[in-house]
């Protein structure tokens, strides 16, 4: 519970039936503090609380809700009451919000809205979803070209109650198309009588609505933009994605990559809170990339087996003491190049058509840190464990060829996903991981066999 002082007061104030107190305590709160109240609240007093604001403040209060939470509370009100909200919710919103409803309830929410209404919501909800789309928003200011800057802040001072945000005005022809664009803060410093299209800016960022929603997301942050206007095939504008969306869709997107680079299969449910996911949700997620790398890891046992001959036998009984500090450190330098990998390539940093170049970069530093790791190994070994010169120089040379093999590896894997298509982030650090634990043991025992000149 996030607010444990103020819901005992609350509730009190909900049981006692004192409306009034309970909404001049709400007025003056953010709206997410609210949201916050409904959560902790149990479910029937957090649906009184909701239910004594007004539409509009009901509309910004359920954007701060999971959406589990506003499905419940949508689907609780009776039709008429729920297309009063979805009047005054932002217009992506209730299309996302439609969307996730049971479609009975639509069919009866729907028929309360104004024809104009219900075609922008069909219209967003049409979109394929991930695409530009299907997080856009129609709540956008238009200005003609023709007009002065007085009858721009004319026209913009009657649309701005009923606009999501109004600081960036979007120009258009007769046709829609996009010719231009002008902040609010250009248009008060402007004079009164000059013509929009005079002042305007030409040149515009845009995207088209069928365009991927991450590139996107990623256009309006690398801009540092407000929003980021969506045309269609014409150039004609169809909506906005404004930077609280993108921000969204980031946060979504980085989730995804996050729980895929750990090997846990992402779904639907991902960007359910921790605590709001059940054991049985998160096995599920877990199992599949666990069953997977249990089984690739057996490979390392016919390695094992296969070399078991050099320590077994009191030949070398030395060499089985540091198969692990091989296997791990390779794992993580592996585990290093291909965060570092999958994050430039998610920020548009490294190309397919740099690969070689990346190779080459990660194999130098490969080199680099297997000899300063190698050296170190070299005399620990040897001083610390007490070993002879020639297993410390088994494992110090072994430290060095791994340290490059893994990082060649975790660079040239995540690279060749995205050449046949597959998300570098389902090449996960775990994968990476295992394939160096087998291949790190081929060249620890090489080395092995040639530097101790041992013979089976």
């Amino acid at each position: 519970m996030r607010n444990p002082l103020l819901v005992p007061d609350l509730r009190e104030l909900i049981h006692g039936g004192e409306d009034v107190a309970l909404r001049e305590f709400l007025v003056d709160l953010h709206p997410g503090r609210v949201a916050e109240f409904i959560e902790d609240l149990p479910d029937g007093d957090g649906d009184t609380v909701f239910r004594i604001l007004e539409p509009r403040e009901r509309a910004e209060v359920l954007s701060y809700l999971e959406n589990d939470e506003q499905n419940r509370l949508i689907e609780s009100m009776p039709p008429k009451e729920a297309a009063d909200l979805l009047r005054v919710m932002s217009h992506d919103e209730r299309a996302a919000l439609v969307n996730r409803l049971e479609e009975e309830f639509v069919d009866e929410v729907l028929p309360n809205l104004a024809q104009a209404e219900r075609e922008d919501i069909r219209r967003l909800a049409g979109y394929e979803p991930g695409t530009a789309g299907a997080v856009m928003t129609t709540d956008y200011v238009t200005l003609p070209p023709h007009i002065t800057v007085r009858e721009a802040l004319e026209r913009l001072r009657h649309e701005a109650p009923d606009r999501e945000t109004i600081y960036y005005c979007y120009v258009v022809d007769h046709s829609r198309r996009l010719i231009g664009f002008i902040s609010l803060k250009r248009l008060i410093l402007a004079r009164r009588s000059a013509v929009i299209e005079e002042i305007m800016q030409r040149d515009v960022i845009f995207a088209k609505v069928d365009d991927d929603q991450e590139p996107v997301a990623r256009t309006i942050d690398k801009y540092d933009l407000l929003a980021l206007p969506i045309v269609d095939v014409g150039d004609r504008l169809v909506g906005i994605v404004t930077h609280d969306d993108a921000m969204d869709i980031l946060r979504r997107e980085q989730t995804e990559d996050i729980l895929k680079f750990g090997g846990v299969a992402p779904d639907p449910e991902a960007d359910v809170p921790y605590w709001q996911s059940t054991v049985l949700t998160t096995v599920r997620r877990r199992i599949k990339w666990l069953m997977l790398l249990f089984l690739a890891e057996n490979l390392t046992t016919p390695v094992q087996q296969h070399f078991q001959w050099t320590y077994g036998d009191q030949k070398m009984p030395a060499l089985a003491l540091f198969i692990s500090l091989l296997t791990g450190t390779g794992g993580n330098a592996g585990s290093q190049t291909v965060g570092t990998v999958i994050r430039g390539m998610a920020l548009g940093e490294i190309k397919l058509s740099q690969a070689l170049l990346v190779v080459a970069r990660e194999c130098l530093t490969g080199l680099c840190l297997g000899l300063m790791l190698g050296t170190v190994a070299l005399f620990y070994i040897h001083f610390w464990r007490d070993q002879p010169w020639g297993v410390s120089c088994v494992v110090g040379f072994s430290l060095f060829g791994v340290c490059m093999w893994a990082n060649v590896i975790g660079s040239l894997v995540p690279l060749a996903a995205r050449r046949v298509g597959i998300d570098p982030a389902v090449v996960s650090a775990p994968f990476i991981s295992t394939l160096v634990d087998a291949t790190g043991m081929v060249i620890y025992f090489t080395i092995a066999i040639l530097l101790l000149g041992l013979v089976k």
